[in-house]
């Protein structure tokens, strides 16, 4: 526990830095999931600031908030990916309840597109469809966080 908040804090520290690395996916599934806990963190934040935003607002959205909204997408693709490592090298038994979890995880990364391609969208829909998916995202994380061991 104390080396999945130690992750998480490293990474955080990082990304508030503005880093601009790519995240690396891993087997490991202490690395995925402190990604998954990283991503449920900035996620809601994200979601507070577009929530806040003015739906008749013609300015293009803050890029502070459209490279938090790319550094979770990154983040919940890499754990997709290393839950699907994890998943390749298991030989003999495909393990369920990882296959289940990496399902839902591809769901989660698929619904965290919208608020980082789509700024140039009416604003309101913007904001609405941002909310329904990011919302949908974090309740599938939720989830997986459930499903893992």
């Amino acid at each position: 526990m104390v080396g999945l908040l130690t992750l998480l804090l490293l990474a955080t520290s990082a990304h508030a830095q503005g880093t601009t690395e790519e995240i690396q996916p891993s087997k490991d599934p202490a690395v995925f999931k402190a990604q998954l806990l990283q991503y449920m963190q900035l996620t809601r934040k994200n979601l507070r600031e577009i929530q806040a935003l003015s739906p008749d607002d013609t300015a293009p959205i803050d890029p502070a908030l459209h490279n938090s909204a790319h550094y979770a997408y990154q983040l919940i693709r890499a754990a997709q990916w290393g839950m699907g490592v994890a998943i390749q090298q298991q030989t003999t038994y495909k393990d369920p309840m990882l296959v289940m979890a990496q399902k839902r995880a591809e769901k989660a990364w698929n619904l965290s597109r919208y608020p980082v391609d789509y700024t140039n969208e009416p604003r309101a829909q913007y904001i609405n469809q941002s909310v329904q998916n990011l919302t949908q995202a974090l309740r599938l994380v939720q989830q997986i966080l459930v499903i893992l061991p």
